[in-house]
C-alpha cells in the first residue's frame, strides 16, 4: 500500500474511532449516530458547493460505499 494512502487511512481511522468513542461516552443510540452522520454529510456537501470536482468525488465515493454495503462486500477496517 502507498505510504501516503496508509498514513491517510490511519489518520481517518483515528478520527473515526475518536468519534465513535464520543458516541459511546454520550450513549448515542445507533439511530442518533445515523442522524449525526447525515447531518455531517449535509454540512460537507454544503461546504463543497464551491468545489464541484471534490463534491462529485465525495458523492461518488459515498454512493460506492452504500452499494458495497448493500452487495455485502463491505468489511470493517
Amino acid at each position: 500500500m502507498d505510504p501516503n494512502i496508509e498514513e491517510f487511512s490511519e489518520r481517518v481511522r483515528s478520527v473515526a474511532n475518536g468519534i465513535l468513542e464520543r458516541f459511546n461516552q454520550e450513549q448515542i443510540t445507533p439511530q442518533e449516530a445515523g442522524w449525526v452522520i447525515l447531518a455531517l454529510t449535509h454540512r460537507l456537501l454544503t461546504v463543497l458547493e464551491g468545489h464541484p470536482e471534490d463534491r462529485q468525488a465525495f458523492i461518488m465515493q459515498f454512493i460506492s460505499l452504500v452499494n458495497q454495503y448493500l452487495a455485502g462486500g463491505l468489511q470493517e477496517n
